[in-house]
């Protein structure tokens, strides 16, 4: 069982996914664009980094240690592309809520 996938999106794509069905229709179309356009920076900050830790040794990935879903992309398992395009929402999405929340300009 790929528990690495399953956890992942879990804790990240299910919440984000809540987030952005509710939370985004509170906002205007200039912070929409805002969020998306973050998403996607952080897309290609995170594919470059990844594979700069994967070359540089930061850190690697093993069967032995970790039932992956064994689709990889490149030196990388799939299911770390699901951490890093799920935490950015998810993480864009909770501080937006404590903004609204606490009623500062978001």
């Amino acid at each position: 069982m790929p528990v690495y996938l399953i956890t992942y999106s879990v804790l990240f794509w299910l919440p984000a996914l809540f987030f952005i069905a509710f939370l985004l229709k509170a906002f205007d179309a200039p912070l929409k664009k805002s969020f998306w356009a973050a998403c996607a920076a952080m897309a290609v900050v995170s594919v470059v980094m990844e594979y700069l830790f994967l070359k540089f040794d930061v850190w690697f990935f093993s069967e032995k240690i970790d039932r992956l879903l064994g689709l990889w992309i490149g030196p990388a398992p799939v299911e770390e592309f699901v951490f890093w395009f799920g935490a950015t929402p998810f993480c864009l999405a909770i501080y937006l809520s404590y903004c609204k929340l606490f009623k500062k300009n978001a």
